[in-house]
C-alpha cells in the first residue's frame, strides 16, 4: 500500500510518464517499426491492434522509501515487451540492444523470474519482461494531518549492477549492500555480482557490510558495471 500523503492521482501520472519515456526508447530503436501499448482498451476505429511490437503492464511494486534530497517514494513499474511477426528476432535484438544502453531500465533475467510469471507476462510471440524505476517525492506534513493532497514530483532512479570484491579481485558473496540514495538493500550473490536501486548519481556512496564488519564506501558508476573494493 502506497504511504496515505502521496496523491495518488498524480502518482498515476508520474507513473505514465516515466512509461511514456520507455515507449519512446523502444520505438527509436525499432522505427519504422510500430510499438503498440495494449491497456486492455478497443484501439480506435480503423486503427489495427495488430503492431510488430506490443508493451503491456505486468506490476507495479513499491520497493521502499529513501532520502535523495528530501524524502522520496520508490516505485517499479514492471511491463512486458512483445515481438510478433516475421522481423520478431531482428526487432527482439535491437530492443534489448536499446535497453541495454539506458541503464535506468533492467531487463528481467532468467533466474530472476517468479514461477509462471513469464508465461503470464509473455502471452504470445518472443518477449521479455522490463522494470521501469519510478521515484515519487514526497512533501511530509510537518504539522496536524492535511485535508488537501500533496504535490509530488518525479526524480530519476535507476538499477546499478556490479561486483563486490577482495584485494585479490574474487567475489564476497553474502555481503549486505545498500546505498545512501536508496532504502532498499541487496545481498551479494556466490560470485559477488549484486543488483540494487539507486539514484541517477554517476558517484553513489554504499554502505556494505562483510561478515559483521561494516564500512562505508564510494564508487563512480557512470560505466556499469560498477566494482567495489573490500579492503
Amino acid at each position: 500500500m502506497l504511504d496515505h500523503f502521496v496523491d495518488w492521482g498524480v502518482t498515476v501520472g508520474v507513473v505514465r510518464s516515466s512509461l511514456t519515456e520507455l515507449l519512446g526508447v523502444l520505438s527509436d530503436a525499432v522505427s519504422p517499426e510500430r510499438v503498440r501499448f495494449d491497456d486492455g482498451s478497443e484501439p480506435p476505429t480503423g486503427q489495427s491492434p495488430e503492431a510488430p511490437v506490443t508493451v503491456h503492464a505486468v506490476a507495479m511494486n513499491r520497493v521502499g522509501r529513501s532520502r535523495r534530497e528530501g524524502p522520496l517514494l520508490d516505485l517499479e513499474l514492471k511491463v512486458a515487451v512483445e515481438c510478433h511477426g516475421p522481423t520478431q528476432l531482428d526487432n527482439m535484438e535491437k530492443l534489448l540492444l536499446a535497453l541495454e544502453q539506458n541503464t535506468q531500465y533492467s531487463v528481467v533475467s532468467s533466474g530472476e523470474f517468479q514461477p509462471d510469471e513469464y508465461d503470464a507476462g509473455i502471452r504470445q510471440g518472443l518477449g521479455f519482461l522490463v522494470r521501469i524505476p519510478v521515484g515519487i517525492r514526497l512533501d511530509e506534513p510537518l504539522g496536524p494531518p492535511v485535508t488537501e493532497p500533496l504535490i509530488a514530483s518525479t526524480t530519476v532512479a535507476r538499477r546499478i549492477h556490479g561486483r563486490l570484491v577482495d584485494v585479490h579481485n574474487k567475489g564476497i558473496p553474502d555481503a549486505y549492500i545498500r546505498p545512501h540514495s536508496s532504502a532498499a538493500a541487496v545481498v551479494s550473490d556466490p560470485t559477488g555480482h549484486f543488483e540494487v536501486l539507486a539514484s541517477a548519481d554517476e558517484l553513489q556512496h554504499f554502505v556494505v557490510a562483510v561478515r559483521g564488519t561494516e564500512r562505508e564506501v564510494s564508487a563512480d558508476t557512470s560505466s556499469l558495471p560498477v566494482i567495489i573494493r573490500w579492503e
